[in-house]
C-alpha cells in the first residue's frame, strides 16, 4: 500500500474510533437526560394535578372535574394522564405525535420502562376514579435524536473533510519521495542520469542533494570503469602484437636455419662429409639454445609477476632482469626496502614501475633507469620514483595514452597522486608517485601465500 494511503487509513481509523466514542457518549448522556427528564415531567404533572384539586370542596360533577384535569395534559410532551372510572372505562390524555420518530431499537435502547404514578385524590373527587399519570419519552428522545444526528453529521463531515485536505497535502508532501523512487529505480536499473530536483525543505533537501552527488560518482565511475575496459582491451591487444613480433623477429629466423642446416645435413649424409655434418649439428643445437632462451623470455613475460607469491621487491627485481636480458645497454639501480604494504599498494606500485620501465626503455633511449620506494613517516607517505636519463619528452604534444591514465587512476584510487615530468637535473624523464601509509590493520597477510 502506498505511504499516503497508509497514512490517510491510520488517521481515518482514529477518526472512526472517536466517532464512535462520541457517539456512546451522546447515548449515554441521552439515556441521562430522559431520565432526568422523564423524572421531572412526571413530578411537575403530580404538581399540576394537585393545584387541580385543591379546591374540590362543593363540587357536585366530580367525573367531569377529573374529565377536565385529564383534558389539561392534552398536547403534553411528556406525560399521559388516565382516568380510570368506577365502570372500568376509561379517559386519556393526547400527546402530540413526534416530528421525527426515533428507530424502536434505539427507543427501547434509550427509553427505558415509563414511570407512573397513582394521584392521591381528595374525598370529594375519589368517587368518580382514579387518576394515573404515566410518562412517554417519544418526544423528547425524538428532540435528542435530531440533535445527536446533527452532532454526528457534523463530525462526519469535519472527519471526511480533514481526511481528503489531508490526502492531497500528503500526496504534495509525499511527491519528492516518489520521484526519489523512481530516481532510485533508474539508478538500480543502470541509468545514471537520473538527477532529482532540490525539494524545499531541509531534510529532503539534504536529501535530494546527495542523491544527486551520489548519481554524479556513480556516472564517473561507470565511465571510469568504461575507459579502463577499453585501457585493458588496448593493452591486451598491445601485448599479443608484441608477442607476435616477438616470435616473428627471435624465434622464426632460428627456426628457418634450423629447417635449412636439416636440409643441407641430409645432402652431406648423401656426400658423407661427416665433418660437417657434425659442424652443421652443433649449429642446429646452437639455434634451438638461443630459441630457448628468447621462448623462456616469452614466458616470463607471459607469466604472472609473483607479486603476491614472492613479494614486491622480488617481483620488482624479476621484471628488470626481464629487461635485462632484452636490453642490456641499460644499467638498473633499485633501492627499496623489502616489505609488503598490503596487496593493494603492493599491486599498484608493482603496475605503476612496470608501466614505467616499458615507456622508458621503448620511448626514452636509456642508459640509467632508477627505482626507488622510500617511506615518508612524517608526511604518512609513500614515495616511490622511476627515473631515466633519456631523451624526455615534450609535455605539450603528450598524448597522455592509456598507459598514463591507468597510472593516474591507480594512484587516486587508493587517495594518492602520481606526476610525470622531465627531471631537472639532467636529461630525462621521472615519475612520482605518493601513497598514503596504511594502518596495521590494512596490511593483510595470507599465510598460505607466505608459506609458499
Amino acid at each position: 500500500m502506498p505511504l499516503r494511503l497508509l497514512l490517510v487509513r491510520s488517521i481515518a481509523l482514529i477518526f472512526l474510533a472517536t466517532l464512535a466514542l462520541s457517539s456512546l457518549l451522546v447515548f449515554w448522556r441521552t439515556y441521562e437526560k430522559v431520565e432526568t427528564d422523564m423524572t421531572a415531567a412526571l413530578a411537575a404533572g403530580q404538581r399540576a394535578v394537585a393545584n387541580a384539586t385543591d379546591e374540590s370542596d362543593g363540587i357536585t360533577q366530580p367525573s367531569w372535574r377529573l374529565e377536565h384535569i385529564v383534558a389539561n395534559f392534552n398536547g403534553d410532551r411528556n406525560v399521559r394522564a388516565t382516568l380510570q372510572r368506577a365502570d372500568n372505562s376509561q379517559v386519556r390524555s393526547l400527546l402530540p405525535p413526534p416530528r421525527h420518530p426515533v428507530p424502536p431499537f434505539l427507543f427501547k435502547l434509550l427509553a427505558g420502562p415509563p414511570q407512573t404514578a397513582t394521584v392521591d385524590l381528595p374525598p370529594a373527587l375519589k368517587s368518580a376514579g382514579t387518576l394515573r399519570l404515566e410518562t412517554d419519552a417519544r418526544n423528547d428522545l425524538a428532540g435528542l435524536w435530531d440533535d445527536a444526528k446533527n452532532l454526528l453529521f457534523l463530525l462526519a463531515i469535519f472527519a471526511g473533510t480533514c481526511l481528503l485536505v489531508l490526502y492531497f497535502m500528503l500526496g504534495r508532501a509525499l511527491r519528492p519521495l516518489e520521484e526519489l523512487t523512481h530516481a532510485f529505480a533508474r539508478i538500480g536499473n543502470g541509468d545514471y542520469r537520473a538527477r532529482v530536483p532540490i525539494f524545499a525543505p531541509l531534510e529532503l533537501a539534504k536529501l535530494s542533494a546527495g542523491f544527486n552527488e551520489m548519481a554524479v560518482r556513480l556516472s564517473e565511475m561507470e565511465h571510469r570503469n568504461h575507459r579502463l575496459h577499453e585501457q585493458l582491451e588496448t593493452v591486451q591487444e598491445e601485448e599479443r602484437i608484441e608477442l607476435a613480433r616477438n616470435l616473428h623477429d627471435d624465434v622464426s629466423p632460428l627456426l628457418f636455419s634450423v629447417d635449412v642446416d636439416a636440409m643441407t645435413i641430409r645432402e652431406l649424409a648423401q656426400s658423407k662429409d661427416y665433418s660437417a655434418i657434425v659442424e652443421r649439428s652443433h649449429a642446429i643445437r646452437g639455434a634451438v639454445a638461443e630459441m630457448k632462451r628468447n621462448v623462456k623470455a616469452i614466458l616470463g613475460q607471459l607469466r604472472p609477476s609473483g607479486l603476491h607469491a614472492l613479494g614486491l621487491a622480488s617481483a620488482v627485481d624479476n621484471l628488470i632482469s626481464y629487461w635485462k636480458t632484452r636490453r642490456p645497454e641499460i644499467t638498473f639501480r633499485i633501492h627499496m626496502p623489502d616489505k609488503s604494504w598490503g596487496p593493494r599498494i603492493d599491486g599498484a606500485l608493482y603496475s605503476i614501475i612496470r608501466e614505467s620501465l616499458n615507456n622508458a626503455v621503448k620511448h626514452s633511449q636509456p642508459s640509467l633507469i632508477e627505482v626507488s620506494i622510500e617511506e615518508a613517516y612524517e608526511s604518512g607517505f609513500i614515495v616511490a620514483r622511476i627515473a631515466d636519463d633519456g631523451c624526455g619528452f615534450d609535455a605539450n604534444n603528450a598524448s597522455g595514452g592509456f598507459g598514463l591514465i591507468g597510472m593516474k587512476e591507480r594512484a587516486a584510487l587508493l587517495g594518492g597522486a602520481l606526476t610525470i615530468q622531465n627531471r631537472r637535473d639532467k636529461s630525462g624523464v621521472a615519475v612520482a608517485v605518493r601513497l598514503p601509509l596504511p594502518s596495521e590493520d590494512e596490511i593483510e597477510f595470507v599465510p598460505e601465500i607466505a608459506a609458499q
